[in-house]
């Protein structure tokens, strides 16, 4: 299953998790901050563990 979508005028064209509006970059900084991948989840219910 592909989880990283990257579409034309999203959120800059950046990548992002699935169809969401999270980008990839947005979550890498937050688990380099020192988060926990449940507290990345809590902050975008929309993802689920299979993303992170």
């Amino acid at each position: 299953m592909n989880r990283i979508t990257i579409e034309p005028g999203k959120r800059g064209s950046m990548p992002c998790i699935r169809d969401l509006r999270n980008t990839v970059c947005d979550d890498l900084s937050m688990l380099a901050g020192g988060a926990t991948h449940q507290e990345v989840i809590d902050d975008f219910l929309e993802l689920k563990e299979a993303d992170m």
